[in-house]
Formats: structure tokens, sequence, C-alpha cells
């Protein structure tokens, strides 16, 4: 029963983040490019399971301004190209707790 309610979770995190991103965008496509600080950073990973990678990565890939450019699953890491970030360490703490700790917890990798 947990799980259900782990994956509706999830999904409406998701449809937050996705109308928030979408405004986001919007909002630099009108701003002067000097503005822009794009990145590249490193997430490491503790999902373990190809499909939790799989699902954490198109998570990523889905919400406009990011994007999965590597996944090293040998090493438990994934490259992510930010569009636009302040803090990218605190973007990928976001994204580490707002989702992929959920996936740990849907595929049954942590007890709740």
């Amino acid at each position: 029963m947990m799980r259900v309610v782990w994956v509706v979770e999830v999904l409406l995190k998701f449809a937050w983040d996705f109308c928030v991103a979408v405004l986001q965008v919007v909002s630099w496509v009108f701003r002067p490019n000097r503005f822009m600080k794009p990145v590249i950073v490193r997430l490491p990973l503790d999902i373990k399971s190809k499909w939790g990678i799989w699902w954490l990565s198109l998570i990523i890939f889905l919400i406009p301004g990011s994007m999965v450019i590597r996944v090293r699953q040998d090493l438990g890491l994934l490259y992510v190209h930010l569009l636009h970030t302040d803090d990218a360490d605190k973007d990928m703490e976001v994204l580490k707790s707002r989702f992929e700790y959920k996936l740990r917890l849907i595929l049954g990798e942590v007890k709740s």
C-alpha cells in the first residue's frame, strides 16, 4: 500500500517540478543570455538497480532545463546538464531528496 502512495507522491512532485521548470525556461528565453549559468554536474547515486537509474534519468531528462548526458552505472554516477543554476550542489541535493530516495523506497532498496 505504501508503494502506491510513494508512486503517487513521485508523480505529483514530478508534475509540479515540470510546471515550474517550464515557466523558468520560458523566462530564461526572454532574458539576455548573460544571466544564464549553464553547468554540467556529477550526481553520485545511491540507487543501484538498472530500473531505478533508468527512472531517475527519465525524470531528470523530462524536466525542462535539465538533461542526463551520461550514465556511469559502474561508478554510480549521472552527469547532468543544467541550463541554469545558482547553486548546482543544492539542485543535486533536491533531485536526490525529491526523487532518488522515493524511487529507492518504491523499488525496495531501502526500508521506510
